[in-house]
């Protein structure tokens, strides 16, 4: 184990050793914070000044003075200097697997097209490769219509090209892709009006792919996505991870490889002493020809470590706005006359909940529009109508709209509304074409945090990295920045999505960052709280958020980043 003190200079320490070690001949505590502001973001919202740590976990929580009771001539002592310190950072809702597979390649978020092409051709020029692979296509430069396989063929024709747009629910390729992978006219969809393959007046692929389903079958025969390929993009971005503050994350759906290859090779990570943050994991189900449940009860009893855990049900309910496949309550503004399915029968849906619920199983949902957030809180519903009382953790992610009638049903149903930061806010996308979707009101209404926390309902905030709108953000700093002033970093001329009222709180985004998303992955009895009893999961800040303006959170330096009472990140090692 990497000590926590290591490297701390002994000048530092002067006078803070000397009283630690006064008047103890039989240490308890491994290690001692001393002199910070620490917010513990328990209940009563207790600062402390010091913390006593032992064998990874909280032994002690208050003043200074108590540490007597706990520190001896065994235990080091790290002075705080009044930096502030949190329970470490809890992702709500993140891909740790699958973005090692997404996040290969070249970067292309931007907005200018001629930018974007300048980027393509220089990565061609200089990767020999044999697969030319990128990531982060935004929507909103295509507004008159999706980029095709004819433009990149410019530029490179003799190489598949394969690159993932910014939700990660969509792919743009070349025609060597199209080539390799068997897709002509004649190549049905991989799943009828949910993932397919955009086509021409003539039936031709166009090389614009919609959804995981489709992307996969062309992917998949470009490059071999073994757990070997994957493995060190994942273990690079750990360590990013670790770096931003992050001690736990709750895996919404490992893809690009087989559920068991992703758990295995995270088990392999913490074997190995390379896992530096807690993994809950989720069985991935959006194919309601099957029953999840069978194999999610053989995973869940097979990976059920201190870190690696696999335990939810993931029900995806529908697609996303710009494709047109979401699930609204009422019509697209510009397409009223599409009227899409739910991505799993709602009848299933409920049915297998309501299983689930039963053997004590949570279930979390992508939930995009409004009429898939009421599906699913209907199956929770009935689930709760039918079986025993239970501890529940059920939990809706995204919930881009939630309609007004329904945004109190999430603290009587007792269901966690997770959603992500940087969606929170009036980028590009939302400007663009979810306004095109929506109208401009109902875009004003989306992601209704402050509504749903008001109505006395548990909020969390997840990244969904490497998924997003517009940037892809993991920084839980970021988007406690974005979720409290509703505003993107460099953006903040453009008016607050939501107007005032939509804003969070400092405290309430820290809660959400903190407490809130490890209740809702199940482990707040654990973590994201600092209170004696609970994992040593810290994370130390060089600013006290509270104190600062909000719109430079994102710009706080984490210091160092602690999970277990180990030492996964020093800002002096940089």
């Amino acid at each position: 184990m990497k000590a926590i003190i290591a490297g701390i200079s002994s000048a530092l320490l002067v006078g803070t050793v000397a009283w630690a070690q006064t008047g103890r001949e039989n240490p308890t505590a491994d290690w001692a914070l001393i002199n910070g502001q620490i917010h513990t973001m328990d209940a009563e919202s207790t600062v402390a000044e010091a913390i006593g740590i032992e064998d990874g976990e909280i032994i002690y929580v208050g003043d200074a003075e108590g540490l007597g009771n706990v520190i001896g001539m065994g235990t080091e002592v790290f002075n705080l200097e009044g930096n502030m310190i949190l329970p470490g950072f809890v992702d709500g809702h993140s891909h740790p697997v699958a973005g090692g597979l997404i996040m290969l390649g070249v970067d292309l978020q931007t907005d200018d097209k001629e930018e974007l092409f300048a980027r393509i051709r220089k990565e061609v020029e200089t990767n020999d490769a044999e697969v030319i692979l990128g990531y982060g296509v935004r929507f909103n430069p295509w507004t008159d219509g999706n980029p095709t396989a004819a433009m990149l063929d410019e530029i490179e024709s003799e190489r598949p090209v394969y690159f993932w747009t910014i939700d990660a629910h969509g792919a743009w390729v070349n025609s060597k892709a199209l080539e390799v992978a068997g897709i002509d006219k004649d190549t049905p969809d991989t799943a009828p009006g949910f993932s397919f393959f955009e086509r021409d007046e003539d039936g031709n692929p166009t090389g614009w792919i919609v959804e995981i389903p489709a992307q996969m079958q062309v992917l998949s025969a470009l490059i071999d996505p073994t757990p070997e390929f994957m493995a060190p993009g994942v273990a690079d971005w750990m360590e990013r991870f670790a770096a931003a503050g992050i001690t736990a994350a709750h895996d919404h759906g490992i893809q690009g490889m087989g559920q068991d290859e992703g758990f295995e090779m995270l088990l392999e990570f913490e074997e190995a002493g390379k896992l530096p943050l807690r993994v809950v994991g989720s069985y991935y189900w959006n194919d309601g020809s099957f029953d999840p449940l069978p194999a999610l009860m053989e995973i869940r009893e097979k990976y059920d470590t201190e870190l690696v855990q696999a335990r939810y049900l993931k029900v995806n309910m529908d697609g996303g706005d710009d494709k047109w496949n979401a699930l609204y309550v009422d019509p697209y503004t510009d397409r009223p006359d599409i009227v899409p399915e739910p991505i799993i029968p709602y009848q299933v849906v409920e049915d297998t909940v309501i299983r689930a619920d039963a053997a004590g199983i949570n279930v979390t949902c992508h939930c995009w529009g409004d009429q898939a957030v009421r599906y699913l809180l209907d199956a929770i519903e009935a689930a709760i109508a039918t079986n025993p009382p239970r501890e529940r953790r059920h939990k809706i992610t995204h919930g881009q709209s939630v309609h007004p009638d329904d945004r109190a049903r999430f603290a009587e149903l007792g269901v966690i509304y997770d959603t992500t930061g940087a969606w929170m806010t009036y980028d590009p996308l939302a400007q663009t074409i979810a306004t095109d979707r929506l109208g401009p009101e109902r875009v004003q209404a989306t992601f209704p945090a402050a509504q749903v926390i008001q109505a006395g309902g548990t909020f969390s905030l997840g990244s969904d990295w490497p998924a997003s709108g517009y940037v892809s953000e993991y920084r839980p700093l970021a988007n406690i920045e974005y979720a409290v002033t509703r505003t993107l970093d460099g953006r903040k001329d453009v008016p607050p999505l939501g107007g005032e009222d939509a804003k969070l709180t400092v405290d309430q985004a820290l809660r959400a960052q903190t407490i809130n998303a490890a209740y809702g992955m199940g482990l707040s009895d654990q973590i994201g709280s600092l209170e004696v009893g609970k994992k040593a999961d810290i994370v130390v800040l060089e600013k006290n958020l509270y104190d600062i303006d909000p719109n430079d959170i994102s710009e706080v330096e984490v210091l160092f980043t602690i999970m277990n009472g180990t030492l996964t990140y020093d800002h002096r090692e940089e």
